[in-house]
């Protein structure tokens, strides 16, 4: 049989209902030539009975609880498509996502990912006004890592460009898309469409949303290996570098203050000031540092793994 034109890869963890809306905009698309694949990753209780009868006939692979890299990872390894297209079990796409986005790749041949901005939306769908991130397109490495602004589910590319990164890093709870669109940018050029085609749901148990401190944490920690990585390279300059390290460990020591772990307070804090020499330090640092003090001692800095291996085909 021939392969169809994309595949559509969509990782969801206990959300059947959300999953369904989310085919459904699937279903919607003018463009028809793709396959779906959802990656169950360890539901309780599993989401096939939920969704297999869907017109969009997903394929559905069950895997035990591994997070959202593992899982898009698995829907990589999955497709049969040579471009691929991601979405998230709670989010949607307008009808001409596809459409747009495969007929862009399409008629540029030099570029081979493609991404674009979302609409939030509340539970009711109704939209949610806010402040929205500048967009760029081209070579992209400077500013995302000043800004995280690449959305999964607004993502369609090759399949070979990820392969070639080495896929999503499964070590990573969260931040595993911001990390891996950094390695892409290494070496691809970022196409933006500006039309917003894609909606991001905004609710209270979304993965983002639970335990800030950790979050900024590994955030904090995935902007410094990647800057570490390659800053011999001269894919990044210090004076880009080094401001943007700074705010991002302070933000996570704030976040660790607010939470009540003084001991990582302290660690982000101490890295912050690393890359702030021959400045100031903020007032805010130094009350902080003193507070965290008084409660805990220094903590061993964390570690993320290695960058990930390559992805091979199965």
């Amino acid at each position: 049989m021939t392969p169809p034109a994309v595949s559509i890869i969509i990782p969801t963890y206990n959300r059947p209902e959300l999953l369904r809306e989310a085919l459904d905009s699937v279903a919607a698309q003018t463009f028809r030539d793709y396959e779906v694949i959802v990656v169950d990753d360890g539901s309780t209780p599993p989401i096939a009975d939920a969704v297999e009868d869907h017109p969009v006939r997903p394929k559905i692979i069950r895997q035990n609880r591994q997070g959202p890299g593992a899982a898009r990872n698995r829907g990589i390894a999955e497709a049969k498509a040579e471009i691929v297209a991601f979405l998230d079990s709670d989010d949607l796409w307008m009808p001409t996502k596809l459409e747009r986005f495969v007929g862009a790749l399409r008629d540029n041949p030099a570029v081979s990912i493609f991404y674009g901005p979302m609409t939030p939306i509340d539970a009711s769908r109704q939209e949610v006004s806010g402040r929205t991130k500048p967009r760029h397109s081209g070579r992209i490495t400077e500013a995302l890592f000043n800004s995280c602004f690449v959305d999964v589910p607004t993502v369609v590319c090759r399949k070979n460009v990820l392969k070639r990164a080495g896929g999503f890093d499964a070590t990573l709870p969260v931040c595993e898309d911001y990390d891996l669109w950094l390695r892409v940018s290494l070496t691809e050029p970022f196409g933006l469409i500006e039309e917003p085609l894609a909606k991001r749901r905004l609710h209270d148990d979304r993965l983002s949303k639970s335990t800030m401190g950790r979050n900024f944490a590994i955030r904090a920690q995935t902007l410094l290996r990647f800057y570490e990585n390659n800053k011999r390279s001269g894919a990044l300059s210090e004076g880009t570098a080094h401001p943007r390290l700074a705010r991002a460990f302070f933000v996570a020591g704030r976040a660790a203050l607010r939470e009540g772990d003084y001991s990582q307070a302290i660690d982000m804090f101490r890295t912050s000031r690393s890359f702030r020499r021959g400045a100031l330090r903020p007032l805010m640092l130094q009350i902080a540092a003193s507070a965290c003090f008084r409660f805990a001692g220094p903590s061993p800095k964390p570690e993320l793994a290695a960058a990930p291996a390559p992805l091979l085909d199965k």
